[in-house]
């Protein structure tokens, strides 16, 4: 089933107005990003979709909307966000949370506050998705198979992602 709607792109930067009128800033909706994919599914609490970068295997754009309303997406064939967000004619910033504009003492308190637990909450997702990689390749490994040189690369991925964020939790 092809969801991507070919009229809704727009240049990098352009705002949507599908965000809650109570927001300062227009941020697109998750539902605005999935109607631009193909082969969007549910999958736990986010979605899968094709990365519209056309790689050969399927639902390889996991996508999920943060509690403060971030959009969050992850190529798991190894684009970068800005490269999926370019080609749906979308920047960083159109995902991205509302600049600080309370510049109080507690209001920077508050933010930078934020600001850790969302770095811990994405530092520990990265690490539960990269203990799956390298358990995989473990029992891999432990059955005597060798890994083929694109699973010792994303192994070698793995285990750098997972020093990034063991960094931030430190």
């Amino acid at each position: 089933m092809n969801t991507r709607n070919e009229g809704a792109r727009r240049q990098p930067g352009a705002a949507f107005d599908t965000t809650p009128a109570d927001t300062h800033a227009a941020r697109p909706s998750i539902d605005a990003l999935l109607h631009r994919l193909e082969r969007v599914q549910r999958s736990g609490q986010g979605w899968r979709a094709d990365c519209p970068n056309g790689h050969k295997t399927h639902g390889t754009l996991s996508l999920a909307q943060g509690d403060d309303g971030r959009l969050l997406l992850h190529c798991f064939a190894g684009c970068s966000t800005a490269d999926v967000l370019g080609t749906l004619g979308l920047a960083l910033a159109d995902v991205m949370p509302e600049r600080l504009r309370d510049e109080s003492p507690e209001g920077r308190r508050t933010a930078q506050e934020r600001f850790r637990l969302a770095s811990v909450t994405a530092a520990a997702g990265v690490l539960e998705r990269e203990a799956r990689v390298l358990l995989i390749a473990h029992h891999d490994l432990q059955r005597g198979e060798a890994l083929p040189p694109d699973d010792a690369r994303r192994l070698r991925e793995a285990v750098e992602r997972i020093e990034a964020a063991r960094e931030v939790l430190s």
